[in-house]
């Protein structure tokens, strides 16, 4: 199975326009937002993935969530408030925008992927058996790049795809 996991897209809609170009391409079967799309109309591009299930969490930038959450709710994603925890397939998740507890979350051992975005830094790691994710920003505002991971449940393999 295929994740597409994207953060910080800011309303950088070509950017995001070209994240769903690659999540098509890659026939991704579910794309995590780890926070700060910032307004609906960016929210609404994700519908065009087809086949696939969107889930999010709100950062700390998004506007007008009320709005954002019934634009996600139309074409039947989710998001949520501060976390995200659950399951797809057979791995464990727990995704948040924040880094806050971003450590000890891992460490637990209760996840297999953990997923955070706000730094617009590029963080993949373990700890222990936990894979974590920060696919850096999709914007280019602060780093200079804009990139999306494709993660593959199966063998648990990261590819970061660059959107420039």
């Amino acid at each position: 199975m295929k994740i597409g996991i994207i953060s910080d897209s800011h309303d950088a809609h070509q950017n995001v326009l070209k994240a769903v170009e690659v999540f098509n391409e890659q026939n991704v079967d579910y794309i995590l937002h780890a926070g700060d799309m910032v307004s609906p109309f960016t929210a609404k591009a994700f519908a065009e993935v087809k086949g696939a299930k969107f889930i999010a969490v709100f950062g700390n930038c998004d506007g007008e969530k009320l709005f954002l959450k019934s634009t996600i709710e139309d074409f039947g994603g989710e998001i949520y408030e501060d976390s995200y925890t659950g399951q797809i397939g057979s791995k464990r998740i727990f995704m948040t925008h924040r880094p806050g507890e971003l450590e000890s979350i891992a460490a637990s051992g209760k996840y297999d992927l953990v997923i955070y975005g706000h730094t617009h830094k590029q963080d993949i790691r373990k700890v222990g058996d936990t894979l974590i994710i920060n696919p850096g920003e999709s914007t280019d505002w602060l780093t200079g790049k804009s990139d999306v991971v494709v993660l593959d449940t199966d063998n648990m393999s990261v590819e970061v795809i660059s959107l420039k």
